[in-house]
Parts: structure tokens; C-alpha cells; sequence
């Protein structure tokens, strides 16, 4: 994840694309809002009642009279179901409005705006001819939204005119479909190749297979088979895993043209990297059968996808197989076989191959490798006496190491939870020190207080996690070191520094009119894009309290993006290490806001998951980002992988659309359903839940076994990947906060120390 940072703000979980705004209620045309108004706890609801009730006053041209104003429509919830993307609600609602309603020109432009999203691209013409001269405000999108639908709808030459003038792919791809559907075919494939030709530079692939798979529509059209046999071919391969690159494997078929051998593994190999192993099988085992590429490049391919796809006995299998062949890849394959016995639960067998192989090849990387893994699982497996030493040999054959740090800090775990806590105090002392993340030092310094405690030094543990409490507070370490001391029977710091004692000034802020009346009517995406180059002008009325204004004016959406990158770039560390006062609240707000708040809450609640929570996994997972796309293809405000939410959806009865995955409303249900199912799956451990929402359920089940020394911090400091680590100390972070923000002290659930490490996960976990 890209962190963008004015300062090291690690501790507190802004890693994640930081952006940000949370739901309030807004106010019409001639209301101000004070910045301290319509914190967190408003919602999107709020909004609407406040607003989309009654959309927002348009500017007319100078000389222009106004028309008589219309009733206002009562209050209803079809601006909620805009702004949650619940497009076929809105669109039953506005259509049941009544008609002087329907004809305002606002309440034209989002039931156009509702059309278009839910595919009817005629009505989105129809309702948008001529509107922008009642509306001109929203001039630019109406023209561009009307040309949107033309390219499907018609008129295509209108269409064609206006996204041609345009550099941009998808804005040219857009004019080569309309011209297509008109009929002028060489026209299209022109702007195809220039297109093609600058999405090449951008190295965007996504971008490119667009433009292919129409290109080679079109060439195939016009009888250019070479053109598109090649294009074809490209999808096939390139983009294999993406919509194009399916659909244009699926036509080679059609023509009846088949890849080259060499072309087949390399789209095989694609499949693997874009998370599709499982497609990928089939086509490998085909080229084992046929032998016309070689053998071993073929089955490291398979007995990779296996691996990938979690199939770990046949992974197993494919690379013992591999391990008795000659080549430069037997010492990998020997590797890899371990690697996928452990994945598969036979960790004990998995120690013993990669011991064996440490010993017989001594100095190769893969030796290295299976010497530091060994270790690793031992410390996992709850073998504390065994993985010391192991750790020790380690160090020692490899002191410039590619594992070294890891190796000093597993060992001090391991030493830890035998019988050297005093030898782990040291080094644990001594990796905090020279730790280059405050958070990650007070975590090491935590655990130096759990080992200085095991060593006897009852004062020094006390004094070292009274310290870390007062240090960070609310964050993991934080909250870790107050349950340790509360189980020592030792005196609590206080939760947070009390606020300072500060008189509120509040500001007097209101959204640019285009912003207001999108605000008004449900679309708080695209008016957070209105508000962006107002950012300069909006700040510099109030000199001095820029950050604040800037995350006032962002929080009247609700959307909950461009705040939040406000108050990462903006917000400092200090205005965190003590509680807020009602002058200094907002930069909380700006830092953790609650977008869709009444939704959440309202799921939250149906999938008994601790209030908070789902904004404290959305914080982490996208930065509040619906459009969020990561390069293992997770999706949306909670990242999900289409494959879970695709079971999910069967779970909750919800019908299950791929392109419909980003939407708020699909998003958060799939995505609060699924915490739900790890809690209940973990008796409720958050600890364990988060993990698994990061790792997986049968990664965590791993790292469960009865007799562990398993309470929470140690549990949470042994698991194996950085990323997950990490990321479960920064989601209860969060949770502190966002627990903190609704009920203050009182509501901040304590780190309970027991981790049920004998929970079965069952084998259909997902």
C-alpha cells in the first residue's frame, strides 16, 4: 500500500492512499456550518433530510429570470440510495415523485445520472437533451454524462465528436465504439491505433485491453483477419485473467486459431500472477500431454499454479516430482516441497525437509532460505527450545543474511517463551532502540516489558509498559501494555492525556454551489471533485487554520475519501497524544471519519460486529477509497476479493455482480458479513478475526495450536507476514479510536490477553 505522509504517522494506521470525509448533515443554500458541527456521529441519512429533500438553489446565467420555484419533494430516501449506489431503489422512488418534481431540472439531472448507471443509456440521452441550459451549474458533466450514454444509445456521430477531441484511452475508446455503431469502421480502427499506440507508453494494461479487443472487433469486421488475429492473440496471452484477455481467448476458439505452444505457457504463467491458478491448470496439463514445450519449464509452472491456488498436497507432490529431476531448479523444487507440506498442515514434516536440505547444500540461498523457515516454524509449532538455537545457527552461517532482522527478532520471541527472558529483554531492548517506526519501537518495547516481568524485574516491566501506555496512546502497543499491567495488579495511566482546556471557534464554512447541489441530490462522489481546486481558495479565508477548514469543508460529504488525505497531509502527531477538545475535534474527525454511518451501523449491528470496527478495516484496507483496486484485484471500500464475496453473496441470498463489487452498499454488506463470519468463527476474538480478514481463516488456523504461549501480544508479534502483523496492530488502533470518538474512555474495549488457540477452522473457511 502507498503511504503518503507529511510525518511518520505508522502508529496510528494512516498507511493506505490516505483520503477521508464522513457523512453530516448539510445545509441549504444561505445556512453556514461551523467546522465543529456535524462530526462523525452524523450520517448519510442526515444528508438527506437535510438536503436532498430539497435540492440546492442553481445559479442562472446573468439577465436570466428565474422560474417560479416548485414545492420542495418531501422527505425521502432516494438521495440515500443514490449515495449507497442503490441504483434500482432510487430509480423506483424518483420515478414515484410527483411530476412538478420530477421536472426540476435537478431532479432530472440524477434520475439521468440513475438511468445511465443502471444501463439505460437512452433515457440518459433523453432526460439530458438540453438540460444544461437549465442547469448550469453542472454544464460540463451534463454534456460529457449525455455523450456518455450517445456512444451506446446514439446519437453515435454526436458521441464520436465529443470523445474524439479527447488524449485520453478510455475517452478514445469510447469514440471509436460510438463511430463503430455508426457504421464508419475505418474511422474507428484510426483512433484504435493512436490510441493503442499512447496506451502503449502508459504501460497501463487495463487500458490497452480495451482498446485491443475493440480493435480486433472492428478489423474482424472489416475482414482484416491478421489484424485481429493478433490482437486476439495478445489478449489471450497479456491480459490473461481480465475480461478482454478471456473473451479474447474465447474467440480464437471461435476462429478456429490456437496459440502457440510457447504462447499457451506464457498465458498460463499470466493467469498464475493475476490470481487465476486454478484456470491455469487445465491449459498446463494439456502441454505436459502434448510435449511440445519443455518439461520442466511446464511442471515448475504447474506445481507453482498448484501452490498459488492453495491445492497444497498436489503443490506438494508437483514439486517433489521436480526435486528428482536434474536442473538448476532441484534445489527450489526441494524447497517449495517443504514449503507446501507446511501450508498444508504438516508443518513437523515440512521442519524436517528443510533441515535436511540446510545441511546437504549448506551455502545456496535456498539453504539460507529453508535454514531461517525451519526456525521459523518451530517457533510457530510452539518448539521455543528448538527454534532458539536454530536462529542462533542462522545467524551465524548467514550474518549478512536476507532474513537477518527477522531471525534476531523471532529468536528474541523464542527466547522469550522458554526460559531466557532475560536474554530477550536485551535484544528486545536493543531492537527498539534502533527501530525507524515510533510504533513499531513501542511494540518492541512492549514486549520488553512482557520479558523483563518473566525475568523477575516486576518494577522495570511496570515502569517500561507505563511508559509505552503514556507513549502512544490507543494504540496496539498501547492498549497491549495496559492489559499487562492491569494482569500485574499495577497502577493504569490514564487512556489519553485529558483535552487541553481550549474555547471552540468554530468556523463558518459552505460548499461552492456545483458541489452543494451535487451534495443535495445524493452524488457526493463527484462533488468531492468539485471541491478540489476550490482547496486553495477555500484555506485561505481562514489563515492559520487552513487543515481545519479544509477538513470542515470535507466533512459536509458524504464521502469519505479527499478528507481523510487532508488530514494525513495536514494533521500532526501531537493533535493525536491527547484526547480532543471541542477547538481541536476536528482533526480527529479529519483523521477518522465514519462515512455511510447509518449503513455501517446498521450492518455492524445485523452481523454482531463491534461497533466500529468496519471503518476501523476500511480505514486500513482503502483509505475510504470505493474505487480502490489492488494489484491482487481486491475491490472497494473493504478490499474483497471477488471470490469471497462472491460466497458471501450466497451466504446473505444477494445476487452477485462482478462489475457491481465497488458500490458502497454492495461492498459494506459483503464486507461487514464476512468480519461477522471470522468473529463468530473465532468466538469473537478480534484479533483473530482481523488477522484472518488480512491473511485468511486457514492461514491463522496455522498459527493456532493448544499449548502455545499464545496471549495477544505475543500471538500477534509471532505471525509470520509483516504486512498482516502490522496490519492487525493498525485496525485495533483504529477500533481504540473510533471506540474512543463515540463514548470516550468508558467505550474503549480492553486488549484481552487470552487468544482461544483451539478453535477449529473448518475446512470450507474461505
Amino acid at each position: 500500500m502507498v503511504q503518503r505522509r507529511r510525518i511518520v504517522m505508522g502508529l496510528f494506521g494512516l498507511g493506505a492512499l490516505g483520503l477521508g470525509a464522513c457523512a453530516r448533515s448539510m445545509p441549504m443554500p444561505g445556512e453556514t456550518t461551523s467546522s465543529a458541527e456535524g462530526g462523525s456521529a452524523a450520517s448519510a441519512s442526515a444528508v438527506t433530510s437535510a438536503s436532498a429533500a430539497a435540492p440546492a438553489a442553481t445559479a442562472l446565467p446573468a439577465g436570466t429570470t428565474a422560474p417560479a420555484a416548485a414545492p420542495a419533494p418531501s422527505p425521502a430516501r432516494w438521495a440515500d440510495a443514490v449515495r449507497l449506489e442503490r441504483w434500482d431503489e432510487a430509480e423506483a422512488q424518483l420515478d414515484a415523485l410527483p411530476e412538478v418534481d420530477r421536472q426540476r431540472p435537478e431532479m432530472r439531472y440524477v434520475r439521468g445520472r440513475v438511468a445511465l448507471e443502471r444501463g439505460d443509456a437512452a433515457r440518459t440521452v433523453e432526460l439530458f437533451t438540453g438540460l444544461e441550459k437549465e442547469l448550469p451549474l453542472l454544464v460540463d458533466d451534463i454534456v460529457r454524462r449525455r455523450a456518455e450514454a450517445a456512444s451506446v444509445a446514439g446519437p453515435f456521430a454526436e458521441a464520436a465528436a465529443f470523445f474524439g477531441k479527447s488524449r485520453s484511452p478510455s475517452d478514445q475508446h469510447r469514440a471509436a465504439l460510438a463511430l463503430e455503431k455508426d457504421g464508419q469502421l475505418a474511422q474507428a480502427r484510426s483512433i484504435l491505433d493512436r490510441a493503442l499506440a499512447a496506451a502503449g507508453r502508459s504501460r497501463k494494461k487495463s487500458d490497452e485491453a480495451k482498446l485491443r479487443a475493440a480493435r480486433a472487433r472492428i478489423a474482424e469486421a472489416q475482414g482484416l483477419m491478421p489484424i485481429a488475429i493478433a490482437d486476439l492473440r495478445w489478449l489471450a496471452v497479456e491480459a490473461a485473467g481480465l475480461p478482454e484477455g478471456e473473451a479474447g481467448a474465447a474467440a480464437l476458439d471461435r476462429l478456429k486459431q490456437s496459440l502457440a505452444p510457447k504462447d499457451q505457457l506464457a498465458r498460463a504463467l499470466t493467469l498464475v500472477r493475476a490470481g487465476q491458478a486454478e484456470s491455469a491448470v487445465p491449459i498446463l496439463d494439456e502441454l505436459e500431454k502434448k510435449k511440445t514445450v519443455p518439461l520442466l519449464d511446464v511442471l515448475h509452472a504447474r506445481a507453482e499454479a498448484k501452490l498459488k491456488a492453495r491445492d497444497y498436497p498436489e503443490a506438494e507432490k508437483a514439486f517433489r516430482v521436480l526435486s528428482t529431476l536434474p536442473g538448476p531448479r532441484k534445489v527450489e523444487a526441494m524447497y517449495q516441497s517443504a514449503n507446501a507440506l507446511a501450508r498444508g498442515g504438516q508443518a513437523d514434516e515440512a521442519i524436517k525437509r528443510w533441515l535436511d536440505l540446510a545441511s546437504r547444500f549448506k551455502k545456496n540461498s535456498w539453504a539460507e532460505r529453508s535454514l531461517y523457515q525451519a526456525a521459523r516454524w518451530l517457533l510457530l509449532r510452539g518448539r521455543y527450545d528448538e527454534a532458539a538455537p536454530l536462529y542462533t545457527r542462522y545467524l551465524a552461517l548467514f550474518p549478512k543474511g536476507a532474513y537477518r532482522e527477522d531471525a534476531e527478532y523471532e529468536q528474541a520471541l523464542a527466547q522469550l517463551s522458554a526460559s531466557q527472558p532475560k536474554v530477550a529483554q536485551k535484544t528486545l531492548g536493543r531492537l527498539a532502540k534502533a527501530a525507524k517506526k515510533p510504533d513499531e519501537a513501542q511494540k518492541l518495547r512492549e514486549l520488553e516489558g512482557l520479558a523483563a516481568f518473566r525475568a523477575g524485574d516486576r518494577d522495570e516491566a511496570v515502569r517500561i509498559w507505563t511508559e509505552v501506555a503514556r507513549t502512544f496512546p490507543l494504540s496496539f502497543a498501547a492498549l497491549a501494555a495496559r492489559s499487562r499491567l492491569a494482569a500485574a495488579g499495577a497502577p493504569l495511566p490514564p487512556l489519553i492525556e485529558p483535552a487541553a482546556v481550549r474555547p471552540a471557534n468554530p468556523l463558518d464554512l459552505d460548499l461552492p454551489d456545483p458541489a452543494r447541489l451535487l451534495v443535495s441530490i445524493g452524488l457526493d462522489a463527484e462533488a468531492e471533485g468539485r471541491l478540489v481546486p476550490f482547496e486553495r481558495e477555500a484555506a485561505a479565508r481562514f489563515a492559520g487554520r487552513e487543515a481545519e477548514a479544509l477538513c470542515g469543508m470535507y466533512g459536509k460529504l458524504a464521502h469519505a475519501r479527499r478528507r481523510y488525505r487532508v488530514g494525513v497531509a495536514q494533521v500532526g502527531m501531537p493533535q493525536l497524544l491527547r484526547a480532543p477538545g471541542e477547538a481541536d475535534r476536528w482533526a480527529w474527525e479529519c483523521l477518522y471519519p465514519r462515512p455511510y454511518l447509518d449503513e455501517v451501523q446498521k450492518l455492524e449491528g445485523e452481523h454482531e460486529v463491534p461497533r466500529g470496527l468496519v471503518h476501523s478495516l476500511m480505514r486500513q484496507e482503502s483509505a475510504f477509497d470505493q474505487e480502490a483496486l489492488s494489484p491482487v484485484l481486491a475491490v472497494g471500500l473493504l478490499q474483497l476479493m471477488p471470490k469471497t464475496a462472491e460466497k458471501a453473496a450466497a451466504e446473505v441470498g444477494m445476487s452477485f455482480e462482478p462489475s457491481r463489487l465497488k458500490s458502497p452498499h454492495v461492498n459494506l454488506r459483503l464486507g461487514s458479513y464476512y468480519i461477522g463470519k471470522l468473529l463468530k468463527t473465532f468466538r469473537k476474538n478480534p484479533v483473530l478475526a482481523v488477522a484472518s480478514y488480512n491473511a485468511g481463516p486457514k492461514a491463522v488456523g496455522q498459527w493456532m495450536r493448544p499449548g502455545v504461549d499464545a496471549e495477544a501480544d505475543l500471538w500477534v508479534a509471532r505471525i509470520p507476514y509483516d504486512e498482516t502483523r502490522n496490519y492487525v496492530a493498525r485496525v485495533l488502533g483504529n477500533l481504540a479510536r473510533y471506540q474512543w470518538m463515540e463514548g470516550g474512555d468508558a467505550a474503549v474495549a480492553p486488549l484481552v490477553l487470552e487468544v482461544p488457540v483451539d478453535v477449529e477452522v473448518p475446512p470450507d473457511a474461505y
